[in-house]
């Protein structure tokens, strides 16, 4: 025990991990209004993304405006999304009230392809791609989601993230 305390002690009294805000993500900080189709379904979501635990990761808190019978939204997620830059890669991590994450579904995995970030989730055995593009013309995310079937992609989501006015 004696042993483990002078680990933490030493681990808390290291200097700070904080970390450079990642460029890219951090045109994505804001308040963003998220439109466009859902398995081809019109929706709006209001999207929040913050810097949290000293600018390691970028939280985004995603809200959909439509409402069930008791007026609860329909969706909603907490997202962080973070570059490691030991591995030279992004991570996503993606919860939402579709179900319980189980342990081996881990995070999304994505190499930067010029300001675009595709994620390959791992859903269940299931290959699922989500790509964050940013244009720089007009301050915009697109947002592309697509499954897979036997290699083929299956559109699921496409949207555009505005900044909130």
């Amino acid at each position: 025990m004696k042993t483990f305390a002078v680990a933490v002690t030493a681990f808390l009294l290291t200097p700070s991990f904080a970390a450079d805000k990642d460029p890219l993500l951090d045109h994505m900080a804001g308040k963003w209004v998220l439109s466009g189709t859902i398995e081809n379904q019109q929706t709006t979501h209001d999207v929040t993304a913050e810097w949290i635990l000293q600018n390691t990761y970028l939280r985004l808190t995603e809200i959909a405006r439509e409402k069930d019978a008791a007026g609860k939204p329909l969706y909603e997620a907490e997202v962080l999304i973070a570059y490691d830059a030991a591995k030279k890669r992004y991570v996503c991590f993606w919860y939402d009230i579709t179900g319980v994450s189980s342990p081996d579904a881990g995070g999304g995995v994505a190499s930067r392809e010029g300001d675009s970030l595709p994620f390959l989730f791992n859903m269940g055995g299931v290959p699922f791609h989500t790509t964050f593009a940013y244009q720089s013309a007009s301050a915009t995310w697109i947002w592309t989601m697509d499954g897979e079937d036997h290699g083929k992609l299956v559109p699921f989501a496409r949207m555009t993230m505005k900044k909130a006015p």
